[in-house]
């Protein structure tokens, strides 16, 4: 049997399922360790060795450290954005929508894919809270959350006109930040409450940060 043009005898052929599938893993590997420490103490030698790829591999699907941690940030965000906005959809149906009900809308995709999704959601909003937190991912952000965020911040304006369009801006931003403290379970109200309430206990503290949301924002109307 005549062999390939250039194919290795015992060597596996390249196709398009086996570099899908490669991709795949350096992402998880990359993901788990971004989240679990930063950008500048992992080093792509880090991830292909937690991936068990080559280096040369993560160089020919990616490039660079930062087009690979770029990849990890939008593979997620592709799918809270898709969840956010088919909720969004389902609200714009609805006859009458309170602010509450916007605001889950968008906060509790992440919130249930958390709790729900695994090692990997739980390694993203790990490696998420931290990017969203600095200026220095500023534009790997806006890229990637910033046109469904204002779909929520336009449909804010019309539920409640009497917002004016810095609270609107600033109102939704603060929604974000907390967001992203309570997913990520800051241990922080641990701290104050000497242990009696925790950041780990995900459901109630989501559901305090909501209504804490919601009147926050009623409350920036003029």
């Amino acid at each position: 049997m005549q062999k390939t043009k250039g194919a290795k005898s015992g060597a596996v052929p390249v196709t398009r399922a086996n570099g899908d599938q490669t991709k795949e893993k350096i992402l998880d590997a990359a993901e788990e360790l971004f989240g679990a420490q930063t950008f500048d103490t992992v080093s792509l030698r880090d991830i292909t060795n937690r991936a068990d790829v080559t280096l040369a591999l993560a160089s020919y699907h990616f490039g660079t450290k930062d087009n690979l941690f770029g990849a990890v940030v939008a593979r997620r965000a592709d799918i809270l954005n898709r969840i956010r906005l088919e909720r969004l959809e389902e609200l714009q149906r609805e006859e009458s929508t309170s602010v509450e009900a916007l605001l889950d809308a968008f906060m509790r995709p992440l919130f249930t894919q958390t709790l729900n999704g695994g090692d990997g959601w739980k390694a993203y909003v790990s490696l998420i809270s931290k990017v969203a937190m600095t200026d220095r991912w500023h534009e790997l952000v806006r890229a990637n959350f910033d046109e469904t965020a204002n779909l929520f911040v336009a449909r804010l304006r019309e539920l409640r006109p009497g917002l004016s369009d810095e609270a609107l801006y600033r109102g939704f931003s603060f929604t974000l930040q907390l967001g992203l403290q309570v997913v990520s379970q800051n241990q922080r109200v641990d701290a104050l409450s000497g242990g009696r309430y925790s950041g780990s206990e995900l459901e109630r503290s989501y559901a305090m940060a909501l209504k804490f949301v919601a009147a926050g924002m009623l409350g920036l109307e003029s």
